[in-house]
């Protein structure tokens, strides 16, 4: 992978890391707190002939009163009431490809990282979990599209362990899947048609678990696996039905 695709790619893949835990360690009266550690990930690209090597990248989170940064998204609570939250975030989108990271992709343009911006509520329901929805807008106009998700987020504990489950149903608009999945009339080649998609509904589920190791440190391990609609998997680009993911990490949590 580019040099120029590596590092939004990278911060992108850690966010969903980044990001869970901090239903089992942080509530609204807890005193600020940092961690910091490093992600191991190994995930599969949709398209065809792109090959994900395994990827070494920073964790870097900060939970504080208000504010908050996990991954490459950082946001600001601006109400709170009991188990509810409204904040907005801004948060990078590391999707997309350079046309030289896959022979297939020749003659194509590239498609860019970009940066989302957005509002999302949040509700902690005792002894189901957490449920978000969120939605967001391409604040670059990469693709001039949206994106929104409703997802939830459970929470067990066993043997020194937390079990944290995970679904997410997300909806992205039409101009953001054609902008990622798209051929455009002018890349178009045989075998390689133009194609333009509509708006698409990708399902996902996931584990997290973590364990405490010493005091401060922190072990992290995350599965994950979306399937693909007929939006996306119908285009020429694309050569699988799914996405899967697996991070293992260790982060130092301190004051």
């Amino acid at each position: 992978m580019s040099p120029r695709r590596l590092l939004p790619t990278l911060l992108a893949a850690s966010l969903a890391m980044a990001t869970a835990p901090a239903l089992a360690q942080q509530g609204p009266d807890a005193p600020p707190r940092w961690t910091l550690g490093l992600l191991a990930i190994e995930r599969d690209a949709p398209y065809r002939q792109l090959d994900e090597d395994l990827l070494v990248v920073p964790l870097v989170r900060f939970e504080g009163e208000r504010f908050y940064l996990r991954g490459l998204r950082g946001g600001v609570v601006l109400a709170r009431d009991g188990g509810f939250e409204l904040g907005a975030f801004v948060q990078g989108r590391g999707d997309g490809y350079e046309a030289a990271d896959s022979p297939y992709l020749a003659g194509m343009d590239d498609r860019d990282f970009s940066l989302d911006a957005g509002v999302a509520a949040s509700w902690r329901v005792p002894r189901v979990g957490q449920f978000e929805i969120s939605v967001a807008t391409d604040m670059l106009d990469r693709s001039g599209g949206q994106e929104a998700v409703l997802s939830w987020t459970g929470l067990v504990r066993a043997g020194g362990w937390r079990l944290l489950p995970g679904a997410a149903l997300m909806w992205q608009s039409g101009d953001m899947v054609d902008y990622y999945y798209g051929v455009r009339p002018g890349e178009a080649l045989p075998g390689r048609p133009a194609y333009a998609p509509g708006s698409a509904m990708i399902p996902e589920v996931s584990l997290l678990a973590t364990h405490p190791v010493g005091e401060r440190w922190e072990f992290f391990a995350r599965a994950g696996h979306a399937w693909l609609p007929s939006e996306i998997t119908d285009s020429p680009l694309v050569g699988q039905d799914g996405r899967t993911s697996l991070i293992v990490g260790l982060g130092y949590t301190f004051d």
